[in-house]
């Protein structure tokens, strides 16, 4: 299992004062500005393509391109919202395996983001663009992936049915679009070395679907209802229109194109997760399709609780934190008998604590006595907390048991959009 937290986002909510006139409506949305700059010097990117998200249905919402003085704005409904960044010569923010920091739009208020991107360690890396279209007609929010061995590249399709992919090294790629209801066909190309292959357009249409169904079994903890959504496996990115929320703790996703699919519940803070110990001995929960139905149960844990310093579940912005060495606190879980935590920087990386790539060895082991630990306290950190930058922190909870071949297993882990912090001076 791959922790999937990271975006690069540093934020500011702002008032707008509003109209003492008590017949003026209140507002009914909030605006998103936002800025895109290199992080190395911090210059603004121009023409960056900035596709937002639904942070509740992983659905595309809108495509923009950032300006000559690397910024876009829009206006949204109150909500929940993510972003995706990519641009010839830097790498996509956050990395495809990476949950992407969430952004929460109020309405009459301001919320103000600002996106770092590294630039790419791709030399001549190519680039794929086209248009998708259904009848002729361009089809948005479309997700297109090009394949390069057991790499995914992407893109999502913008109003009228363009994309572009970046930064995809030398090879033979298959390009395939992905959507609810419909099928796409795959297109095979050699992709040469600082070449971009235009026109490589792609079709939808109707054919053969299927259907996933799944039930969700809660362990030790509350059953409630949760959310589920297919991705495509080598981006790990929602294919659009393929997210639904369970009944009676039963889920059914329709109209499911034939393909392989990495399932996926409980994205949303709703105090649950996947049970680590499946995934850890599983691997990702995929499902294939093949028309009929495919079934994909789920195993769901209570999550531990983190405390401070942490955004609110209901909250999705990071918070303030001064210094860089906080102390990281969460409440005692139940049956541990460890806490591993775990630091993941705004490129999606691991700087302190967490696994070993094969889950045998954890980096920080703390005793179920102790809740709370300063950041690098074991001076074993990659990296030091940078003003300005925005992370993300985790605890997982292990249990010692004879039976397993490690001698422990993990019960539980705190949730994908918790542990949000910004460093201040």
């Amino acid at each position: 299992m791959k922790t999937v937290p990271g975006i690069l986002l540093a934020l500011a909510v702002l008032t707008i004062g509003c109209s003492s006139d008590d017949s003026t409506p209140p507002p009914t949305t909030g605006r998103l500005r936002g800025g895109v700059v290199d992080i190395a010097g911090g210059s603004p990117l121009a023409g960056v393509r900035v596709v937002l998200y639904d942070a509740n249905s992983n659905n595309p919402v809108a495509t923009y391109s950032t300006s000559v003085g690397g910024t876009f704005e829009a206006d949204l409904p109150a909500g929940t919202y993510f972003l995706r960044c990519s641009k010839q010569g830097y790498d996509e923010t956050p990395p495809r395996e990476i949950s992407p920091f969430p952004l929460g739009v109020t309405p009459g208020q301001t919320t103000s983001t600002t996106v770092q991107m590294p630039a790419s360690t791709v030399a001549n890396a190519g680039a794929i663009s086209g248009t998708v279209t259904n009848a002729g007609k361009g089809v948005a929010n479309v997700l297109v992936v090009a394949q390069s061995g057991t790499n995914g590249y992407s893109s999502v399709t913008d109003a009228s049915g363009a994309y572009a992919i970046y930064n995809i090294p030398a090879s033979q790629c298959t390009v395939r679009a992905w959507t609810s209801a419909l099928v796409s066909n795959q297109i095979q190309l050699s992709l040469a070395a600082g070449v971009e292959a235009v026109n490589t357009n792609l079709t939808l249409s109707t054919g053969t679907t299927g259907t996933v169904t799944g039930s969700i079994t809660f362990l030790s903890t509350t059953n409630i209802e949760v959310d589920v959504a297919l991705l495509n496996p080598l981006t790990r990115q929602a294919i659009p229109g393929l997210s639904v929320t369970t009944q009676n703790t039963n889920y059914a996703i329709a109209s499911v194109a034939p393909g392989t699919y990495l399932a996926r519940a409980t994205y949303r803070n709703d105090g649950k997760v996947v049970d680590p110990d499946w995934i850890v001995k599983n691997g990702e929960p995929l499902v294939t399709v093949n028309g009929g139905s495919a079934s994909r149960p789920f195993s769901l844990t209570g999550a531990i609780e983190l405390l401070s310093p942490t955004n609110g579940a209901s909250s999705a912005q990071p918070v303030d934190v001064a210094g860089t060495l906080p102390t990281f606190t969460w409440e005692a879980y139940s049956s541990a008998d460890h806490y591993i935590p775990e630091v993941i920087n705004q490129s999606g990386k691991v700087i302190w604590g967490g696994f070993s790539s094969d889950w045998a060895v954890r980096r920080v082991l703390l005793p179920k006595t102790q809740t709370s630990i300063r950041f690098n306290a074991d001076s074993t950190a990659t990296e030091s907390l940078v003003p300005g930058r925005t992370y993300r922190w985790k605890v997982y909870v292990s249990k010692d048991d004879a039976k397993e071949p490690l001698g422990w297993k993990l019960i539980s882990v705190s949730e994908d959009q918790r542990g949000l912090i910004k460093i201040v001076p």
